[in-house]
């Protein structure tokens, strides 16, 4: 049983199919197709049910591939035991939400850059179910998103955040001369908000609609730089996470409005497939989160 053979087959897995894996390592299909045929063979098993162009894994395939993802991280750890200065020169895709990108991300991946020079970043943005549709057909290595607590069976969370969301307007907006605004009195400004889909978005439309009130945003966007910049305007208010705010806030350009029952919680969280082989680059990655937060 070869290093390489316990490679292609967990490439096959994650990438779904053979040609996939074939070209995510740089081999000819013929190789991957003569290292599984290597494995069954060894094993005495059959791992994969190959149906037209699917292949799934039989029911030893699975028992297999999770003692395959054991093996590869021993082999790797071993390694970097050996030789623990050797500099991580891989990979990473990350997925991410707009607010996250233009907030958070961007010191995580400096910091990373100082820590990793050599290790190349590809970042992708989407809505929730776009990442996690992402996840499972493993086209980004993990997903760094804010939602409600995701407790999908399917993944592996990393780390967890809880994160409040709020009603803020600029220091001048009117709505600052109200001793103690309600939510009625919020409706009658104009709102901006996030997406229609985004998750802090779609809670606080549920959280309307349980006291029988609907919100109609004068503007809706996923660009929270946009957001932030059209507040300062004095006219206009919003829903955001604090996250997002911490500067204006700071800095008392932006305010919160505190309505009673309308102060959200939602969860920043960083998640990746149960499946997913975890290589040093995500590792890393991933303690520097902890680390910072």
């Amino acid at each position: 049983m070869e290093i390489q053979e316990l490679i292609s087959f967990t490439t096959i897995v994650q990438q779904g199919s053979f040609s996939k894996a074939s070209k995510k390592l740089d081999y000819c299909q013929g190789s991957i197709t003569v290292h599984i045929k290597n494995l069954e063979r060894e094993l005495g098993v059959q791992l994969f049910d190959r149906l037209g162009k699917k292949v799934t894994l039989t029911n030893h395939g699975k028992t297999f591939y999770q003692h395959c993802l054991k093996i590869l991280d021993d082999i790797s750890c071993a390694k970097e035991a050996i030789n623990p200065s050797l500099e991580l020169n891989g990979h990473l895709t990350i997925g991410t939400i707009d607010s996250l990108c233009s907030s958070i991300v961007p010191q995580l991946i400096c910091k990373y850059h100082q820590y990793h020079p050599h290790v190349s970043v590809s970042i992708t943005t989407d809505t929730i179910e776009g990442l996690l549709k992402m996840l499972k057909n493993n086209d980004i290595d993990f997903a760094y998103l804010v939602d409600k607590q995701l407790l999908d069976t399917d993944w592996l969370k990393i780390y967890q955040s809880k994160e409040e969301v709020t009603f803020v307007a600029s220091c001048h907006h009117p709505i600052c001369k109200i001793k103690q605004p309600t939510i009625q009195d919020i409706l009658t400004y104009p709102i901006i908000l996030t997406e229609k889909n985004a998750s802090y978005r779609r809670l606080l439309e549920e959280k309307l609609h349980e006291d029988n009130l609907e919100i109609k945003p004068f503007i809706q966007s996923k660009n929270t730089d946009l957001l932030l910049e059209l507040l300062k305007l004095d006219q206009y208010i919003s829903f955001l996470p604090k996250y997002i705010l911490e500067n204006d806030l700071k800095n008392k350009t932006i305010i919160q409005i505190n309505i009673p029952d309308y102060q959200i919680d939602v969860y920043r969280q960083l998640l990746c497939h149960k499946n997913k082989w975890l290589s040093h680059e995500m590792k890393s990655f991933f303690q520097l989160i902890k680390e910072k937060y």
